[in-house]
């Protein structure tokens, strides 16, 4: 049996804003499919950074 999911508001996934499919297989698909975008979005932005830091000759401190 499932656990059922409680999010706090400040990780809650886009795609659980709706009460009325809380829950329901398409917004868990949702939330599944905005979470790998996000991560994509993120590796995208890291990606960026370490190129422009490297561009303009020193290197990402982090």
């Amino acid at each position: 049996m499932p656990r059922k999911i409680k999010f706090t508001k400040q990780y809650k996934p886009m795609g659980f804003d709706n009460r009325d499919d809380k829950g329901s297989v398409e917004a868990r698909l949702r939330a599944k499919e905005h979470a790998k975008e996000m991560r994509q979005f993120n590796k995208r932005m890291k990606e960026l950074a370490a190129e422009e830091a490297m561009s303009h000759g020193g290197s990402l401190a982090r």
